[in-house]
């Protein structure tokens, strides 16, 4: 059986990340233009940017995106 105590969870989330060739940044941002941002791009609705988490998948799909676009302008 797994160990299931929080050190051992976020130890294995890591080494998946490790793994996977993933990293965590940590970007400040001014949390009101970044929402407002976000819901007139069509990526958050209001609701939704009311909870931290979904502000954080708004930011993953954004750096996302921007590397994808990046690494095809390359390849032209």
């Amino acid at each position: 059986m797994l160990a299931r105590t929080p050190a051992a969870l976020k130890k294995r989330r890591y080494r998946r990340r490790l793994r996977d060739g993933r990293c965590v940044l940590n970007p400040e941002v001014v949390e009101c233009n970044f929402v407002e941002a976000l819901i007139i791009s069509g990526r958050l609705t209001e609701r939704e940017a009311l909870r931290r988490e979904a502000l954080t998948r708004g930011a993953e799909s954004i750096l996302a995106e921007f590397t994808a676009r990046w690494l095809r302008s390359r390849q032209i």
